[in-house]
């Protein structure tokens, strides 16, 4: 049957697929390569799992299995029963090659032999795809776990803060009487809550907190407001503390000026 052309299916599309992942034994891939020329069914076969296998290998990121698997499956493929190659022609009186009778234990046992290497080819890939999928996946676990860590110590870090009664509490508030942060002032650390305060560019920009209970402001601290921003720990210290009149401005650059350029919002601590 190998002779005739094929257009829908072709009982040789097992060794096409083996063929394609360098998975034969030299006698199928001799069949095999005398097969395709006239075969498009096995050729088609061919390229898909070549297009197949390359897909697989361009979509996760390249990882060598552990060293230990990598060792038992070379073992493993290593100790398979190797069929000697039988032989598959004959000469008859008038000289024409024919193919010789191969017995179905012969079929069976060259079967199991693909199998055993196909499954071994395909294990390798799994191993590939496996561990860089769950690679990957881990990763962003992992950095998924240290956000929500770091989350959860600020949220701590402005309770505490929030429910001292050391803790000074400031509304800043806009010229119109807008509200628009709420600053938490300790003894040694203090939190700033925004409301309602734009994004600064934090490649140009930063904002300032002002202590203005002195002849002249000063500057305590900067921070930056990000989309989502909830809560900011600030640097902070105990002349920061002392101060009772606190105010918030923009400042272009990534360092407090002199003084500030416009006052964004302002207030003082409410008193006990």
């Amino acid at each position: 049957m190998s002779g005739d052309r094929k257009t829908e299916w072709c009982d040789q599309e097992e060794l096409a697929v083996g063929w394609a992942m360098h998975a034969l034994e030299p006698d199928e891939e001799a069949r095999l390569r005398a097969h395709l020329p006239e075969c498009a069914t096995c050729r088609r076969t061919v390229r898909n799992t070549e297009a197949v296998t390359a897909a697989i290998g361009q979509s996760v990121d390249q990882y060598d299995p552990p060293a230990r698997l990598r060792a038992n499956l070379m073992e493993a493929i290593e100790h398979t029963p190797q069929e000697l190659p039988s032989t598959v022609v004959a000469k008859v009186p008038d000289r024409q090659e024919v193919a010789e009778p191969i017995s179905l234990e012969a079929r069976r046992g060259r079967k199991a032999n693909r199998t055993r290497v196909l499954f071994a080819a395909a294990a390798v890939i799994l191993v590939a795809v496996v561990a860089g999928a769950v690679g990957q996946r881990l990763t962003s676990l992992s950095d998924q776990v240290t956000a929500q860590q770091a989350r959860t110590d600020q949220l701590e870090h402005t309770f505490r803060l929030a429910t001292d009664p050391a803790t000074k509490k400031a509304v800043l508030r806009a010229p119109d009487g807008t509200a628009m942060a709420v600053l938490l002032s300790g003894d040694d650390d203090a939190a700033v809550v925004p409301e309602g305060m734009p994004a600064n560019d934090v490649a140009a920009q930063t904002y300032v907190v002002w202590g203005t209970s002195g002849p002249n402001p000063v500057a305590l601290a900067t921070f930056d407001v990000t989309s989502g921003s909830k809560d900011i720990v600030l640097k902070w210290d105990r002349s920061a503390y002392n101060h009772d009149g606190l105010a918030i401005s923009l400042e272009p650059g990534r360092t407090p000026p002199a003084s500030p350029s416009a006052v964004l919002a302002a207030g003082q601590v409410a008193k006990a």
